[in-house]
């Protein structure tokens, strides 16, 4: 490597650091994870964005992540698409350059695009998938914590430990017999709603501008 490139080089570097360098007063963070599922739908890794202004004492964010879970249904499987999307408060607890902070949340949960097996027959089963297959849309509650590391004055590793409570969500596979039946006898009939949890497990990295 010739010296000005060296040179070129780091400058480079010294230019990222300074940067980081400075406080910011405003997130946005990326970030990997796994969720886990109830019902029909089994653990999947999530990658997301969040943004806001979350580092202060008091703070506040948006968190946007897809996942793309299994769904089994009587050993059939196909693969659907999760879409969560939510409001956060969050209160941090600075101690230095580890700062644990908790948080709750209140926003929606889509599933959509759930693939149809060509090899299930025409019967409750094949229902089941094509109720599944349509968009749903569920209210969450969230609650939870983490921490962040904080690599410099902008940039910092951030953990978080997440439940979601989703309300208004029933079983596909009892739905579709359930619309059948009244199908067969013109009544209709009473569907009970359930509550089921989510959770999230996540890495990312938060930078502050």
């Amino acid at each position: 490597m010739s010296k000005t490139i060296r040179i070129r080089t780091l400058g480079l570097v010294a230019g990222l650091l300074a940067a980081t360098a400075v406080p910011g007063t405003a997130d946005l963070s990326g970030f990997v994870g796994t969720v886990g599922f109830e019902n029909d739908l089994e653990r999947s890794l999530g990658f997301g964005l969040r943004w806001g202004r979350s580092s202060g004492i008091l703070g506040g964010e948006t968190a946007l992540m897809i996942a793309n879970p299994t769904r089994d249904l009587d050993g059939t499987k196909s693969t659907a698409t999760a879409i969560f999307y939510e409001a956060r408060i969050l209160v941090n607890v600075p101690v230095g350059r580890i700062s644990p902070f908790a948080g709750i949340g209140f926003g929606q949960i889509i599933i959509t695009s759930t693939d149809v097996p060509h090899s299930v027959g025409e019967d409750a089963m094949r229902d089941a998938f094509k109720e599944a297959s349509k968009l749903q849309v569920s209210n969450a509650f969230s609650y939870g914590g983490g921490a962040r590391y904080g690599l410099n004055d902008r940039l910092d590793l951030r953990a978080d430990l997440r439940q979601y409570i989703v309300f208004s969500v029933t079983g596909l596979a009892k739905d579709a017999m359930t619309q059948r039946a009244e199908d067969a006898i013109g009544v209709d009939l009473p569907v009970e709603e359930s509550t089921v949890s989510y959770e999230e497990i996540s890495v990312g990295i938060n930078f502050r501008f």
